[in-house]
């Protein structure tokens, strides 16, 4: 089966469409339900939870949403993004609590590399937001992602999008599959109220919270997407909003953690960026990193198989590129440098083959089923696929 098919990225979105209509996404919080409603294509049932969205309503959304060519980050850009709550210490091998020093490095490396196009804090530093945004933006003039939940986080990333531009505050709305968390919705109110862009991101994992098969998986990440994206719309017609679904893979034979190293995952991410592509809708995924705890010979082929592959199929944003360590646990900056020379050197014939297995006709039906409990471990699609699905 030919990698990118026109027919395969379209069901994605059909079924996505139904998700919403027929699931929905529950949501306790009163002002979402509210800004649904009104419009008279969105219901709220009581006895589930859930708020049902009609697929007329979300194209309306995408009507109005900014057009890939508006967003201010181009084609094919690789960037640092994430957070990581250690820094990997590449003498000790210890992970270390980050410090604004590290932040510093990585933002005059990103600053200086040709292949860098963007970057987010990469590390966690722990209640200082203001002071993380001013630090990157003081070493890095290249385009930002930033969290903000508190009041003067939001201020501060509206200042900077005022003077300096190029800034997209990144919201986590939705726990996979398909609830509101309830937390982010005042912060994710005020960003979007405020006129600051933002990426609405989610990260359902096959075999656990999401379909164990490659159509199912993309299929609940594009609606929990459109989510937050129609969402946007509905708060502040035209605000640029960016499409951050992470389809991502639990491994059965890593005791179901996220394995970010295989082949698999890098082309369900290129996947959900040719729906997007499809749509026109600015995108950013995650590729070209690994599942190893240390940086060496290993993570350098991960790295390489996503380099070559997105390169071979074109992208428009891809994060989690350069610095990060099994499961985005740990940040390594000499990984970072390394990698960043491997972006460089890595050709697009260096793509490994890889088979797409045809669209999964039960996928939808696996995710009807489940709703918006994560019972996808024990569920009969991902037993039938296991062993098949996934597999590098």
């Amino acid at each position: 089966m030919e990698l990118i098919q026109q027919s395969y990225l379209e069901r994605i979105h059909e079924d996505a469409l139904c998700v919403l209509e027929e699931v929905g996404v529950k949501c306790e919080s009163e002002k979402i339900r509210r800004i649904f409603e009104e419009t008279g294509m969105a219901a709220y049932d009581e006895s589930s939870g859930n708020i049902h969205i009609l697929a007329t309503l979300v194209e309306q959304a995408l009507n109005t949403a900014p057009k890939r060519d508006q967003y201010w980050i181009a084609e094919n850009s690789f960037g640092v993004g994430g957070t990581a709550p250690f820094v990997y210490d590449d003498n000790s091998g210890e992970l270390i609590e980050p410090k604004i020093e590290h932040l510093v490095k990585i933002a005059k490396i990103v600053d200086k590399s040709d292949v860098v196009d963007f970057m987010a804090r990469g590390v966690l530093i722990v209640k200082q937001e203001v002071k993380v945004m001013n630090t990157i933006i003081e070493h890095c003039r290249k385009p930002i992602y930033v969290a903000a939940l508190t009041d003067e986080g939001i201020a501060r990333a509206l200042e900077i999008h005022n003077k300096r531009g190029m800034i997209t505050v990144q919201f986590s709305i939705i726990n996979s599959p398909l609830n509101i968390i309830e937390s982010m919705v005042d912060p994710f109110l005020s960003c979007v109220e405020s006129g600051i862009p933002i990426y609405v991101s989610t990260m359902p994992m096959a075999g656990l919270s999401g379909p164990y098969s490659m159509s199912g998986l993309l299929t609940l990440t594009h609606a929990e997407a459109l989510f937050g994206i129609t969402l946007t719309q509905l708060i502040n017609p035209g605000l640029m909003v960016v499409h951050a679904g992470l389809p991502s893979i639990a491994s059965i034979r890593k005791n179901y953690a996220v394995d970010l190293g295989l082949i698999s995952h890098n082309i369900a991410n290129l996947l959900m960026e040719k729906v997007n592509k499809m749509l026109d809708i600015p995108s950013i995924q995650t590729a070209c990193t690994t599942s190893e705890e240390m940086p060496g010979k290993r993570a350098e082929e991960d790295a390489i198989n996503g380099f070559a592959m997105m390169k071979k199929y074109g992208f428009h944003q891809m994060r989690h590129s350069f610095g990060f360590l099994k499961e985005l646990i740990s940040f390594s900056i000499p990984k970072l440098e390394r990698h960043i020379e491997l972006c460089r050197e890595t050709t697009p014939d260096q793509s490994p083959e890889y088979t797409l297995e045809p669209y999964d006709g039960e996928g939808l039906d696996t995710i009807i089923r489940n709703g918006t409990n994560a019972n996808y471990m024990r569920d009969n699609n991902t037993l039938k696929n296991t062993g098949k699905c996934f597999l590098n």
